[in-house]
């Protein structure tokens, strides 16, 4: 019994000691791109118009895991032809940059999920009667995603995002939804 007893705890001992030795495949930096479609809602003159457009762009960061939760920060920067058009005017995105906070949790060893709240800053133009004007407007941007280790370098990510674009900057009330895939190279 007693040997029994020993060589339970020392397999136990041995099999806790492999899952804590697990490379963690999320930690460090990463660098990526990604691709999607983007949905937009302006509202003009009490009415609300709607847009789409396909997204894509590159991201990089740094993450770091303690026990199962998961902390990182991310830089991204993105090109779209997101365009919104209300009566005689339109309202496009050309493209943009931001940083981001990531919090998750590990699900499993290979699998996290995460939630992701940032700032974004678009470059606009609008288009109403023949004349034409740009500005870059600031946004605060929340989402969800989840991502899969396929190996210790390389992941692949699903990213569900909000963004609410600055009233002020951009002169009506406007915000954006991004849906993007993506695939990111861990160093």
């Amino acid at each position: 019994m007693k040997k029994t007893f020993l060589a339970a705890a020392a397999a136990l001992a041995l099999t806790a000691g492999v899952a804590h030795a697990a490379p963690k495949n999320f930690d460090g930096f990463y660098v990526g791109a990604e691709i999607g479609g983007a949905v937009a809602g302006t509202e003009n003159l009490g009415a609300d118009f709607y847009g789409n457009g396909f997204t894509g762009g590159i991201f990089g960061g740094y993450g770091a895991t303690f026990n199962d939760f998961y902390v990182g920060a991310e830089l991204n920067g993105s090109i779209t032809n997101l365009d919104t058009d209300f009566g005689n005017a339109s309202l496009k995105k050309k493209h943009g940059y931001g940083i981001a906070a990531r919090l998750g949790y590990l699900f499993a060893p290979s699998t996290l999920g995460y939630g992701v709240v940032g700032w974004e800053r678009g470059r606009f133009e609008l288009s109403s009667n023949g004349v034409d004007d740009s500005a870059w407007v600031d946004g605060l941007k929340v989402g969800a995603g989840l991502e899969y280790a396929l190996d210790r370098n390389l992941s692949v990510r699903g990213e569900l995002a909000f963004i609410n674009w600055d009233k002020k900057d951009v002169g009506t009330k406007s915000h954006e939804i991004d849906a993007k895939v993506g695939v990111a190279y861990h160093f």
